[in-house]
């Protein structure tokens, strides 16, 4: 039986390396693309292939202009029998309040944020399969006014359009697009924070769910969103936070 295949964007740490690993356990071949660390993104594929699983890497920058069509070309020649699901997960998150967001930095943001999902999607969009999943990450911070990250939460505001404007666009080949939208999770770049105690004690201060979300947490809701147990769930973004926006 020929597995199907999964592409996750930014899947050499974090959310993304939790949820290729849990894909890689679902049965999916993995498709993993990095940014600019591959040797991260080697370590992600030599777990799943020690694991059983079968994966591949593919290396694009998604801050130039090109990015999503060099990610694309790679993708289209490991995927002859098309895509079964999508995770589009790169993102970056510095500082970037209005007061003090160069314009280079906001330009940054937005390339990999915003427009190499949709650029990435535009791409591939025609060797998606049917009844294939397309997964978006939003953020509390789209929702919320939390942490000095502005255009961060703008652009993941705008992520959770794209989502349903795409679930309409896909939908007449069965194919569905969401997304989830986490709180603070511990991934590399948080876990320094939420280590500490302060971090810690801010973070569960709003959950109903009193710890701290883990990659692997996200990864779950993210793995479900691409099985058939979710097959009539379309243009939904899900929280995944433990109750942060109650």
């Amino acid at each position: 039986m020929t597995r199907k295949t999964a592409l996750v964007t930014g899947a050499s740490r974090g959310i993304g390396r939790a949820t290729a690993k849990a894909l890689s356990d679902d049965g999916y071949r993995l498709i993993v693309h990095y940014g600019e660390n591959r040797k991260k993104a080697e370590s992600v594929a030599r777990e799943i292939r020690e694991a059983g699983g079968s994966v591949e890497i593919a290396g694009a920058d998604l801050a130039k202009n090109d990015g999503p069509q060099i990610l694309a070309e790679q993708v289209r020649q490991l995927c002859p029998g098309g895509l079964h699901a999508l995770v589009l997960n790169a993102a970056i998150m510095p500082t970037s309040d209005i007061t003090d967001c160069p314009p280079e930095l906001f330009d940054e943001i937005f390339h990999i944020n915003l427009r190499s999902p949709f650029f990435i999607l535009q791409e591939l969009g025609p060797i998606l399969a049917e009844h294939a999943s397309v997964v978006f990450i939003s953020s509390l911070t789209a929702r919320r006014v939390t942490g000095p990250v502005a255009a961060y939460g703008t652009m993941k505001a705008a992520i959770e359009s794209l989502t349903r404007r795409a679930a309409a666009e896909f939908g007449s080949r069965w194919i569905r697009v969401n997304a989830v939208c986490p709180a603070t999770t511990a991934n590399d770049l948080i876990k320094p924070f939420t280590d500490t105690d302060e971090g810690r004690e801010m973070t569960i201060a709003v959950q109903a769910l009193k710890r701290v979300a883990m990659p692997e947490d996200i990864a779950d809701a993210i793995s479900l969103l691409c099985t058939d147990k979710a097959r009539w769930i379309t243009g939904a973004v899900i929280p995944v936070d433990g109750g942060a926006m109650l």
